[in-house]
Order: C-alpha cells, then sequence, then structure tokens
C-alpha cells in the first residue's frame, strides 16, 4: 500500500509474539495484524525497542516483516526500523527491510557518533525508501523528558531537508522539540512519540505519531490529534486526560505491560522474550483497571 498522503498518520511499534519454548510466534503475529487492520492504524512499525529488537536475530527481524507484509494483504504500510551508527550497516539493513516488505525505513539518530550530519548525508541517498528520522536517544525510556539530545534543532531541521526524508519523529523532550518544529518544514511530517504527549505535541504542530499506545488505542490517538488539527481542543483534552493513566500503567511496564494490555483486548500479546518477566497477576489488574477507566475495555 502506498504511504498515506492525508494527516494524522498514526503507526505503532507492534510487540513481538512468542511461543512457549521462546521462538516468534508467527502465526500470533497473523492473527494480531487482522485485527490491526480494521482499527484507524496507519501502518506497522517492525524492528523496534517495542518488538524486542535486541532480543531477536537479524534472520528473525527480516522474517518478521516477511509475516506482517504477507498478513496484510496490500493493506496499511510497513515501516522497517534501523538502529546503527555505522553507514554500511544501515544502508545493508535498510535495503534488507526494503526487500522483505518496508515501504518506509525509520533511522534513529546514531548514539555513537558526533558526525551525525556527515552519517545521514551518506546513508539517506542509498537508502531505497523514505526515510523517517527519530529523535531517541534512550530506547526504552519512553518518558523522555531526560533523555540526551541527539542534535541541536538547527541541525535536526537540515537532516529533514534532505531528500528521500519524509518526515521526522520527536522525542517526549516538550521543551526541546518546540524548537526543533520551527526547524522543520511544515511540508514534511512532524510526528509525535509518546502518549502522554498526545496533546502538548499536537498543540506545537505534531500531525502524526508513531507510538506505542497505538497498539492499544489507535482511535484514541487519531482523535486527539485530528481534534487539536482541527481546533477542537476541548474534545482533544477530554480523550487525552481519560487515556492518561492507562498509558502510564501500560508503559511503565515496557512490553510486558503493553503485551498485558492487548492480551486483555483479545490479541495475542503473551510473555516478553527470557529472560524478561511477563506482568505479574497483581500489574495486570492495575492495567485492566487503566484500561477501563480510560474505556479501552
Amino acid at each position: 500500500m502506498p504511504i498515506p498522503t492525508i494527516n494524522p498518520i498514526v503507526v505503532a511499534p507492534s510487540p513481538t509474539p512468542f511461543k512457549a519454548d521462546d521462538s516468534v510466534d508467527h502465526a500470533a503475529i497473523e492473527r494480531n495484524v487482522q485485527k490491526w487492520l480494521k482499527t484507524p492504524l496507519s501502518g506497522f512499525v517492525l524492528n523496534s525497542e517495542n518488538g524486542e529488537e535486541e532480543f531477536l536475530s537479524v534472520a528473525e527481524r527480516l522474517e518478521i516483516v516477511r509475516t506482517v507484509n504477507k498478513a496484510r494483504n496490500g493493506e496499511k504500510f510497513i515501516v522497517g526500523g534501523v538502529d546503527s551508527s555505522s553507514v554500511t550497516q544501515s544502508i545493508k539493513t535498510a535495503g534488507d527491510l526494503v526487500e522483505a516488505g518496508a515501504e518506509m525505513i525509520r533511522i534513529r539518530i546514531p548514539r555513537l557518533t558526533e558526525n551525525v550530519t556527515g552519517y545521514f548525508e551518506q546513508v539517506v541517498p542509498r537508502v531505497p525508501a523514505p526515510v523517517m528520522i527519530i529523535h531517541q536517544m534512550a530506547p526504552g525510556m519512553f518518558a523522555g523528558g531526560a533523555a540526551p539530545v541527539g542534535a541541536q534543532p538547527e541541525v535536526i531541521g537540515d537532516m529533514i531537508d534532505l531528500d528521500n526524508v519524509f518526515g521526522y519523529i520527536a522525542s517526549g523532550n516538550v521543551r526541546f522539540e518546540a524548537r526543533v518544529r520551527n526547524f522543520v518544514t511544515s511540508k514534511k511530517p512532524f510526528w509525535l512519540g509518546n502518549g502522554l504527549l498526545l496533546l502538548a505535541m499536537s498543540a506545537i504542530g505534531a500531525n502524526g505519531a508513531c507510538l506505542m499506545f497505538g497498539n492499544v488505542a489507535p482511535v484514541e490517538c487519531h482523535q486527539i490529534i485530528s481534534s487539536v488539527m482541527n481546533g477542537d481542543l476541548a474534545t482533544a483534552q477530554e480523550v487525552q486526560t481519560r487515556i492518561i493513566e492507562a498509558d502510564q500503567q501500560i508503559l511503565d511496564r515496557g512490553p510486558a505491560g503493553i503485551k498485558a494490555a492487548l492480551d486483555l483486548l483479545g490479541y495475542d500479546g503473551g510473555s516478553p522474550r527470557s529472560p524478561n518477566l511477563p506482568s505479574s497477576s497483581e500489574e495486570r489488574e492495575i492495567i485492566r483497571a487503566a484500561m477501563k477507566q480510560a474505556r479501552l475495555i
């Protein structure tokens, strides 16, 4: 499917379900995709922190993309994730992801080099798909406020201006990203990356999102951004207030939390990959109560 052209575009980093023997459960992935196809979610982000990428082999990551590509039946679009400070490896990974079915490549600002501009100038033109640059220097720290800065706002603006860059995914540091917004042309998408900040980031100009909470609340995520874009702040505030606790309780527990929430919604969530532990019974009840308050269940 072509990348959507109408905002807001809302995508979510897809969790990876595992079998009892700790292998990737491709049948569960297919079932989850079929459910997400019936939601306002615009697409799937694969190879991400939320998908436990550090616990997957390269072969497993690519096979997951192939599975999602087959299961979506040409609907929605796939974003493949690249997180490497190596120019050569980034280009190789991006090419493999596109060959497996990705229509867009999300590249994290590299964390192991100060030559960020040189990295993107070499990588972006050689990626065979539009690039989305993400500013998330501490994967897993989804609160984001204290996360390190990968480049200054002016530099980020220059990177977004590169040909073949589709747009930008902001960090959770609203003060910093408010300045970045002024350096990112309005012609390119500016996506937020945190459910707690849907209203705040939309108010400073975000017109899309790539966020974990989109897996469980795509309707609400889309509604908040759309409402702000249409000038209906009252509706956006009402929905944001209602979902705050669910977002907090789910994301505070990382992949285990999002998987517990998906189980409650009838998806195949299951447990994180060993040695990480699933949410306890007590934690699941906390998540259930927060999701009921948010009217998600």
